[in-house]
């Protein structure tokens, strides 16, 4: 399942496990159904078990390298989902009459000569004592430097590491984390990492005034001998900040901070002792040569199809089957370079689909013909920020209006309690009583249900909801080793799995047998999902931000109704390019700025609109 951004996430990892929470808090119960359908679906098999629990197992197999985006194992993966689709007896659906759907997207990073940093008659080169960091700007800097403490501005706080202190025309030297970062007591609660912690968000601040560029050192106090970090091969410098940025090493630190009487021991020490910030212009001014490549990677959604008596009618089943690869920004285990495998996010949704499509094509081929054409996706790019379902959406393999609803399953292998999420019941008017009536009917089912209405959310079923499309997402919910290598197939309760993929199954043989469901705009429910105008932190403004739109301003899919946007003017299809002064390329711009403004703040927003530049006035409100 995403989390940034994910890319962004970073942030999005966080925003993500706080979605998900937030929404099983807010989820309603299930009432029993009042009639029962007229056919009960077979009771769940051996064979139903040992077939999700095998699928599941080897498509978490760390040779598939966490079946990164731009690895040699998510190709893999995609052949091998792509040989069980014609296996099972669907027909591919993909490019030209193939099982794929390819797409570009960015993977990386790579830092390139030249880099330098140059102080005085010292000269830093690429390596342990400098890195470019993935969304740095590429260029050359010759400008003073200012030591801007852990370079935090947080109002809410009440820390700002940049009163008083002139970072205009500058490079600022700041430390990483954030003050107090083993202090349980510190303002920031070091018992856990605010998003000021992150440097994309130190590098913004430090460009909102008037900086340059950005070095980030490891404190010592905590993180001594720890050399510069190279940029993420995960995407996280596919949005630049608009300034230099770079890692250096305490050794480059040191002789920056020598001038005025200070090493980075002593320099920490007197913020972390004092708690308060200690800023300062330091005298001597850099050379800064900073240049890195982003690279670039082709990747597949796998599909295949079941034909249906009408053509003109279609039903999708979807799920992811990318993941982080060897970690990254997005991992809840950042310090870990391993096949981050991720057997329930979401090997295990893919295994639920696959199931269900062999059943489904074993009753085609004894006689039963669908009325539907029943789409088998597999997407990848998920965990980017949905762009595969994004790109099957804007380039169907069916014409889009005949997409009645779709159906996907993210995180479904870990089934407690018999407690199953149902997500997007609003949606549709008919699936309150679709999705209680298939549970009370089918023995492999009868979960004790929580059904949330909102289409909107952290997963691929958001890319077809933007598009009108009904929607249901299947979700069995979050654990510890959520983005963790840990995150392995022996923890996966198969016989859950197997019991998900009948209840997805029997949905969709129901909703087969019916006329076409109704499409209705679901209410808002209070969770803040992915970074979609504010999750999480600050204030909430109720934007749908478009994914696939990485530069030039944030481009949306729509507002939330009744949201400030929506009462501001805001609309489909608007570039957000300035919030309140703030320069927004992009949606790390975005969720900077909405960071930094509160509740009840009146906010000037520009957009850009027909080609033209609009101003609007909004006031922030709070998540419902």
């Amino acid at each position: 399942m995403n989390d940034a951004a994910r890319r962004c996430a970073v942030v999005l990892s966080p925003l993500l496990l706080a979605s998900l929470f937030l929404t099983l808090a807010h989820a309603t119960p299930a009432p029993r159904a009042a009639t029962r359908p007229r056919a009960a679906a077979p009771a769940l098999s051996a064979r139903d078990t040992q077939l999700v629990r095998g699928y599941v197992r080897t498509l978490a197999d760390p040779r598939w390298e966490g079946r990164g985006v731009g690895l040699a194992g998510i190709d893999s993966a995609a052949r091998w989902i792509a040989d069980r689709m014609r296996a099972a007896g669907l027909a591919p659906a993909g490019d030209s009459g193939g099982w794929f759907q390819s797409f570009e997207v960015t993977t990386g990073v790579v830092p390139e000569e030249p880099c330098a940093l140059e102080v005085g008659a010292s000269r830093f080169a690429l390596g342990d004592s400098l890195q470019p960091l993935g969304f740095s700007s590429n260029g050359r800097a010759l400008a003073r430097v200012v030591f801007a403490g852990y370079g935090i501005t947080a109002p809410g706080y009440e820390w700002d590491d940049y009163a008083g202190l002139d970072a205009h025309d500058a490079i600022v030297l700041v430390l990483t984390q954030e003050p107090g970062e083993m202090d349980s007591t510190s303002r920031f609660d070091g018992t856990f990492t605010t998003p000021f912690a992150d440097l994309r968000t130190k590098a913004i601040n430090a460009r909102e005034h008037g900086a340059l560029g950005l070095l980030a050192v490891n404190g010592p106090r905590w993180h001594a001998g720890e050399p510069p970090r190279p940029p993420a091969r995960d995407g996280e410098g596919y949005m630049t900040s608009g300034l230099l940025a770079a890692s250096v090493s305490e050794e480059a630190a040191n002789a920056l901070l020598a001038r005025v009487g200070l090493d980075l021991t002593r320099a920490q020490g007197i913020i972390e002792d004092a708690r308060r910030p200690h800023s300062l212009a330091l005298p001597d001014s850099v050379n800064l040569t900073l240049n890195v490549r982003r690279s670039r990677a082709i990747t597949r959604n796998v599909v295949g199809m079941l034909a249906g008596r009408d053509s003109a009618r279609t039903l999708v089943m979807g799920a992811h089957y990318d993941h982080l690869g060897y970690g990254g920004r997005t991992s809840l285990a950042p310090s870990q370079h391993l096949p981050h495998v991720g057997a329930d996010d979401n090997a295990s949704g893919v295994a639920a689909v696959l199931a269900a499509a062999e059943r489904l094509a074993a009753r085609s081929r004894a006689g039963w013909k669908p009325a539907h054409t029943l789409v088998f996706a597999a997407f990848s790019g998920e965990e980017m920020g949905l762009v595969g379902s994004a790109h099957f959406t804007d380039a169907p393999p069916r014409p889009l209006p005949t997409v009645e609803a779709m159906m996907n399953l993210d995180m479904v292998g870990r089934l407690r309690d018999d407690k199953l999420q149902v997500m997007g019941v609003g949606t549709s008017s008919e699936f309150p009583d679709l999705v209680r009536a298939v549970n009370q009917d089918v023995p492999a089912a009868r979960f004790a249900l929580r059904t949330s209405e909102d289409g909107y959310g952290p997963s691929d079923q958001q890319s077809f909801y933007k598009k009108n499309v009904p929607v249901l997402m299947l979700f069995t919910g979050a654990h510890a080793d959520y983005h963790k290598p840990s995150d392995t197939w022996d923890k996966i309760n198969a016989t859950g799995l197997a019991r998900v993929s009948r209840f997805a199954q029997a949905l969709v043989e129901s909703l087969d047998t019916r006329p076409r469901v109704s499409f209705t705009k679901a209410r808002s429910d209070a969770s803040p999902g992915r970074i979609a105008g504010g999750g999480g932190y600050g204030a909430w403004l109720g934007t749908i931000p478009d994914y696939m739109q990485t530069e030039g301003g944030v481009l949306l899919s729509g507002v939330r109704e009744g949201s400030p946007a929506e009462q501001a003017g805001l609309a489909a299809n608007d570039v957000i390019v300035r919030f309140d002064g703030i320069r927004v390329d992009n949606i790390y711009d975005y969720t900077f700025a909405l960071r930094t403004r509160k509740p009840g703040q009146e906010v000037r927003i520009t957009v850009k609109r027909g080609g033209k530049d609009l101003d609007l006035v909004a006031t922030l409100g709070r998540r419902p």
